[in-house]
């Protein structure tokens, strides 16, 4: 049997090699007392969400092959052994939910399990953020300084560790970085490495350049928080406009036009209409003959569907289409009395509405329907000035696909990281929550595939930035936004 793992690896490595190393050491954390499971019930479920992802996930051989993804599944399935806790087995399958490669497919614990992580859980008192290729410390007494290694492992081993417990579109890695920013390291570290009472941490100083250790002691969960309202309120950071959308003028000829998100529901939460706002922003920027648009979405993980080209029909005037194709995996699943759809009510509703939208194609596929969703047409008279947009890797989803569009059919400059979504597309849409019988993990299954008709990226990468532009630490505690100031100044130019 060990043998046959090894040879696993050894495939899996020749076939794809930007794959991460998988958990192979699972942790015990015994401080939080859980329940576990018999092999026979731990089996069930994994097979349970496995075949579910087969039979649903309509994306899920587009950045790798059906033969690395049983890989993936065989040499996961081997860590399975009686008497493993919900929490163990959240690390076993995890690495599979990862390695779909779409962000909209999400695993998470059970109701019970973070409750007790809530009550009972070990976290690490540090707060951080990754800039400049380093993780730096935002919290006293350390605030400055770059982390190096807990309890002996190296950062870059302990992030490749968590990195391949969560997906990211394709192989972009700055949404994935952007996740574990502030308390997300600490979080993900107590979940997927270890809980320990005492720690030690190997910290550089950002001054004398030397390494130094300490020793910390972890905290609750509750007291976590505490301490990000803490940092928070001593620093100047950056924060999201508390609105969905805003427009301001830098002066007579610049505009700066930010959405948090695409969604109609953030909107209406706050007395908004997307496209009213869109349209009242166009007529205002007509008005005063605005020369620079800045688009700011870099705290955009979408929304509904059509926003995103909404707004790009006042910025384009090319035709264009937007979607290649939508395609659906199946017009029912037999998993779905596991699922969010249990009920047969539900359960009909749902296979009503993919069958209303979608259709059967003499290639055996299921494709949506002509005339469902058609993007919305070009305005007369469309904004003529120069574009900056500026992304991170939490533009994502529409937020993404609006980028997409715009580096396809306009000459926009785009500034900040790499988007945190796919350039072709991804596998959103309609979702089915996956709940396993036994250990209570839940998974969402995404099951329409979104391929956008565009042709200028890289397959399983996003955006990548004109400018890649990001702070420096010290920028970045005192609130300097790096990237804006940088469009500013080309505009200058």
């Amino acid at each position: 049997m060990r043998n046959l793992i090894i040879l696993l690896y050894l495939l899996l490595f020749i076939s794809c090699k930007k794959t991460d190393n998988l958990t192979s050491k699972i942790s015990t954390f015994p401080n939080l007392e859980l329940k576990s499971y018999s092999h026979s019930e731990l089996e069930t479920d994994f097979n349970l969400l496995v075949n579910s992802l087969k039979e649903a996930h309509t994306g899920l051989y587009w950045y790798s092959t059906e033969k690395q993804f049983d890989s993936i599944v065989a040499i996961q399935r081997n860590l399975l052994k009686d008497s493993l806790s919900g929490m163990q087995f959240y690390n076993i399958v995890a690495p599979i939910i990862a390695y779909t490669k779409e962000d909209h497919c999400d695993i998470s614990l059970s109701e019970d399990i973070n409750n007790t992580l809530a009550h009972k859980g070990l976290f690490m008192p540090l707060l951080i953020i990754n800039l400049e290729k380093k993780v730096i410390i935002l919290n006293q007494p350390y605030k400055g300084f770059e982390l190096v290694s807990i309890n002996n492992i190296e950062i870059n081993k302990i992030y490749q560790t968590i990195f391949n417990t969560f997906a990211s579109d394709g192989f972009i890695q700055t949404s994935k970085y952007r996740y574990l920013d502030f308390k997300g390291f600490s979080r993900e570290y107590a979940k997927v490495i270890d809980q320990q009472v005492e720690n030690q941490i190997k910290i550089k100083n950002p001054t004398t350049g030397k390494t130094e250790t300490h020793k910390l002691h972890s905290i609750s969960f509750s007291k976590l928080k505490e301490l990000m309202i803490q940092v928070l309120k001593e620093n100047n950071i950056r924060k999201e406009i508390e609105k969905p959308g805003n427009l301001e003028f830098q002066d007579k000829n610049t505009a700066i036009l930010t959405f948090r998100t695409f969604g109609n529901s953030n909107f209406e939460d706050y007395q908004m209409n997307f496209k009213k706002f869109v349209d009242s922003s166009f007529l205002e920027i007509q008005k005063r003959q605005t020369k620079h648009l800045i688009i700011d979405i870099r705290d955009n993980g979408g929304g509904s569907e059509g926003n995103e080209d909404y707004l790009f029909s006042y910025l384009t005037n090319k035709p264009y289409n937007k979607y290649k194709y939508v395609e659906l995996s199946n017009f029912t699943f037999s998993f779905l009395k596991f699922t969010d759809y249990a009920s047969n009510e539900d359960k009909t509703d749902l296979e009503d509405e993919l069958r209303n939208e979608n259709e059967q194609s003499q290639d055996g596929n299921i494709y949506r329907k002509t005339g469902i969703y058609i993007p919305e047409p070009i305005k007369e008279t469309p904004f003529q000035g120069d574009i900056y947009i500026l992304t991170s890797g939490w533009t994502y989803s529409g937020g993404a696909e609006f980028s997409s569009l715009m580096n396809e059919y306009t000459n926009a400059i785009f500034i900040g990281e790499e988007t945190g979504g796919g350039y072709f597309g991804n596998t959103s849409g309609t979702s089915l929550e996956l709940t396993l019988p036994n250990t209570k993990l839940k998974i969402d299954i995404p099951i329409l595939k979104f391929v956008l008709d565009v042709k200028k990226g890289e397959s399983g990468r996003g955006i990548i930035p004109n400018y890649k532009i990001e702070p420096t630490f010290k920028e970045f505690i005192n609130g300097y936004d790096t990237e804006l100031e940088y469009a500013k100044k080309l505009i200058n130019k």
